[in-house]
């Protein structure tokens, strides 16, 4: 078995079934939407559609992202389990880094100058204060790096999703013929 066959597997595995979705007093109410068959079913359409809407989702909204990607997929007839799966980019551990990056596309793009230096707010006392002066001059930048990240990361998934896609389905049909050649040649 190829590692594409194993990988699918074991996806497959993860996934949860359309049956243990009415078991489910969370997901009961969107019960009927949710138990659209392509919803579940991992196919060329479906999957980069998943990736592009968990990591735009997960980029853009630290928290609950997974319900939220979960929901958006339903209208884009995307994987729902894939696009709450790909929201888990972001986590506790990746989220400094993000927000740090964030930050400096956003400050390169708004052509700014230099980190907000948490002293030039000298007439705020407590560091508090000091600590929401430079949330406030920062979240300009730090916006607009989110929002500028989270469209190239959806964009760049897409893709890449769709070319491992067709990768996938190219070895199985490689697959497929020297199968059939081995069968001629031996029978």
């Amino acid at each position: 078995m190829s590692m594409w066959g194993n990988a699918r597997r074991w996806l497959i595995s993860l996934l949860p079934r359309r049956e243990t979705i009415g078991n489910n007093w969370l997901l009961r109410p969107f019960g009927r939407q949710l138990s659209r068959p392509n919803l579940w079913h991992l196919n060329n359409r479906s999957i980069p559609r998943a990736v592009a809407i968990g990591l735009g989702v997960g980029i853009i909204i630290p928290i609950m992202h997974m319900v939220l990607a979960a929901l958006l997929a339903i209208p884009a007839r995307a994987n729902v389990a894939v696009a709450a799966a790909c929201t888990l980019v972001v986590n506790p551990l990746t989220i400094p880094p993000i927000y740090y990056a964030a930050y400096r596309i956003g400050q390169w793009e708004l052509r700014e100058e230099g980190i907000v230096d948490p002293s030039s707010a000298a007439h705020i006392s407590g560091e508090l204060s000091r600590m929401l002066f430079w949330v406030h001059e920062a979240s300009g930048p730090i916006a607009l790096g989110i929002l500028t990240m989270a469209l190239v990361a959806a964009a760049v998934g897409y893709v890449v999703s769709a070319l491992l896609w067709r990768l996938w389905v190219a070895s199985k049909w490689r697959e497929r013929r020297q199968a059939r050649r081995a069968a001629r040649t031996t029978g």
